[in-house]
């Protein structure tokens, strides 16, 4: 009688996963005062000479586009979060392993002392299970490792939308000019030929700052599907495994608990 299949492989440990950036909260608070600043000043943008402006009136300068913008990031979840995720995906692969050399050390004994019909069904159902075993401790650490992608990659979408937000500046005056100033310039258009300097300025300041943040919001919401449908891709293909992973972009987690051998 042969003895029991080989011992699973290890797990490996996560490789670096830079997580680093600000805290979902601090993310949130950044867009959201980006989004207020932009939003009060573009209706104001709205009111120029069309020949003050530096980019055409369109969709990309629709104060809509932007609060829009602001709601897609809390689209966004947490790559600390993920990062969890990952190592609890591992942790329950470590949890089969265990379980299985556990089994293999208790019934080791038998098979020097155990034989006939009996002996050969109990060994090929532990076979079975250490095959089972074998591809669940797979697919958990293969999990694992595309959850970890997308928990970097979603880091670094939340490190570009935070720098975007943070390009418009919100406590310093678009082009230095506060919103009273403006409103007063804009009174003036037709009268005072001398407020077309700074008020283009403002413009191109105001239009630079849209410009930072709505490329940053877009960067960042295309990568995070990419994350998100790389992570369902992957649950789909292996099935229910471990402990629940919520993709990011949404959806239901999988349900808990390995396969039934």
């Amino acid at each position: 009688m042969t003895g029991p299949d080989r011992p699973l492989r290890l797990v490996p440990a996560a490789g670096p996963v830079d997580v680093g950036g600000p805290s979902r909260p601090a993310l949130l608070a950044a867009v959201d005062a980006a989004v207020g600043v932009l939003t009060a000043h573009l209706a104001r943008w709205a009111a120029l000479p069309p020949r003050w402006r530096g980019v055409p009136a369109g969709p990309d300068t629709d104060p809509a586009t932007v609060a829009r913008a602001g709601a897609q990031a809390r689209e966004l979840p947490d790559p600390v979060a993920l990062a969890e995720q990952a190592d609890a995906l591992r942790e329950a692969a470590d949890v089969v392993r265990r379980q299985h050399v556990d089994t293999a050390e208790d019934l080791g004994p038998l098979w020097d002392t155990w034989a006939g019909p009996s002996a050969d069904a109990v060994q090929r159902r532990v076979s079975a299970l250490a095959r089972s075993a074998h591809g669940l401790v797979g697919e958990l650490g293969d999990t694992a490792d595309v959850v970890d992608t997308a928990a970097g990659q979603v880091a670094a979408a939340v490190r570009d939308l935070a720098a975007g937000a943070a390009a418009v500046r919100p406590a310093d005056p678009v082009g230095g000019l506060h919103p009273a100033q403006v409103d007063a310039m804009l009174a003036a258009v037709r009268t005072d030929p001398g407020v077309e300097r700074p008020l283009r300025a403002w413009a191109a300041d105001l239009e630079e700052r849209l410009r930072l943040f709505l490329g940053a919001a877009a960067r960042s919401r295309a990568a995070g599907r990419e994350a998100g449908a790389r992570v369902r891709e992957r649950l789909a293909a292996a099935g229910p495994l471990g402990p629940p992973v919520s993709p990011p972009g949404g959806g239901p987690p999988p349900r808990s608990g390995p396969p039934s051998p």
